[in-house]
Formats: C-alpha cells, structure tokens, sequence
C-alpha cells in the first residue's frame, strides 16, 4: 500500500561512501540522498570527530557501526561524505569499507577555476554567516577582487589534492560510481538516476537543500576578471573562465 514505511533486511542494504575534496557539490548530492525516503545519508561526521580531538581509532569507530546495518531497518542505502584530509588513518578507513562491503561516490570537479573560486567564495560566506554553504538569497556574497598569488597556490593545491583522490579510490578497488559536479548542474535528473542505481534505490524525485552560491559566469563575481584569466592564457585553465554551463531539458 502506498504511504506505508518500508523496512529492509541487512543484505538487503547498501553501504556507501562519498569522497571528494571541496566545493565539488558534495552537500548539495547529500541533501538530495538525505530527500529520498530509502536512503541514510549523513554529513561530514569525521569532520566533525576530528575538531573534537577524537583519535583515528574514534573515527573508525564510529564509521563500522555506521556502516554496519541492522538486522532489519527503513533504509536501503546508508552512508557518509568525508574529505579524505579529514580520514585520520586512510588505511585503516580502506581496510574497514572492504570489510562492510562498502561502495565509493566519487565526486570530482571538472573546471578547478570554478571550484578556487568557491572555495574563497565559501571563505567570505562562512565568515559572514557562519555557513560553507548558501540556504538563502539574503546571504549572497558580492562579487570580489581576487588576489592572483592566492589562486595560484589554491590552483596548485586543487592539482595536487585531484591527484591524490585519485590515487586513493583507485586503490581501493572497490565498486566505485564517479559523478562529476558539473553534470549535476546541467543533468540533474540523469546524474541522480545513475547514483540511485548505483545504490540499488528506486528512482524518485528529490529536492537538495543548498543554493549555488557562486554564480557560473565568472565575470559576475570577479572584478579583476580579464587580468587574472590574463596570467593563465595559453595554458588549459584559459578556457574554465570562459566556460558557463547551460542545464539541459529533462
């Protein structure tokens, strides 16, 4: 009957969890999970564990119960995001998703340019309203002048930290979903299909929480624009300022 809870069986239940780094659009796809009613889906709670001063041993703890269904219960898929900066043994973590069979959302960033510039966008919105991310208008950051020697070094990190996700989920060698932010934007409902079905859950209509704080057009949030994709031309990071994304029909 339709309305009545639905309950599952430990074998029945799908363990995940979501890698990223930052600004890829993480807690956006979380609100979206945490909207389907079969679905267990929780922030960054090793985030959380490791500014309390709890040991990787605390972590993995807590990640093993997590991971760790009951014998019967209304979620078909449970899981977690996490930055893998914020995985205080990152061997440990990979031992523990083998044992709990667990499955890896990996979710990346195509254009770096983008993902800099929200990571100094969330700066200024987290100092001002105490959020990473954007939950209503009244909030919105105006654009900024951006300091080129400050992009530079978050760009080298953006490189290197890539680098390293990469590394890490392909050694884990476990069934692993990519989902690139982008999609999401402009494919929205085929992007969530794919993850649903990844997760083994029905497919339904949800809805995230989060509003996009930085504005795709670049030239709408950085006042020192053409200078500072002046420094990157010739290079393949010239055309990420160009780039703005246009959502595709359903």
């Amino acid at each position: 009957m339709a309305g009545l809870p639905r309950y599952f069986l430990r074998n029945q239940v799908t363990s995940y969890v979501l890698l990223f780094i930052e600004r890829d659009g993480s807690t956006y796809l979380t609100s979206l999970l945490e909207n389907h009613p079969d679905v267990q889906a929780i922030y960054e709670r090793f985030a959380v564990l490791r500014q309390e001063g709890q040991t990787a041993e605390q972590q993995l703890a807590w990640a093993r119960e997590f991971l760790t269904p009951p014998l019967v219960g209304r979620a078909a898929a449970v899981g977690f995001k996490t930055k893998l900066v914020d995985v205080l043994d990152k061997e440990g973590f990979a031992r523990l998703l083998h044992e709990t069979g667990c499955r890896v959302i990996q979710m990346q960033r195509g254009n770096r340019v983008k993902a800099v510039v929200s990571r100094i966008n969330a700066k200024r919105l987290h100092d001002a309203s105490g959020n990473w991310n954007l939950y209503k208008e009244s909030d919105r950051m105006p654009p900024l002048e951006v300091d080129p020697a400050q992009f530079d070094q978050y760009l080298q990190e953006r490189e290197q930290a890539d680098e390293t996700l990469e590394a890490y989920v392909s050694r884990l060698q476990l069934p692993k979903h990519k989902l690139v932010y982008e999609d999401l934007l402009t494919r929205r409902d085929a992007t969530l299909s794919g993850v649903f079905d990844f997760l083994g859950i029905h497919r339904l209509p949800v809805e995230g929480k989060t509003l996009k704080h930085t504005s795709d057009d670049l030239r709408e949030v950085i006042l020192n624009f053409e200078a500072l994709r002046g420094r990157y031309a010739g290079t393949p990071y010239a055309a990420m300022f160009d780039e703005v994304l246009v959502p595709q029909a359903a």
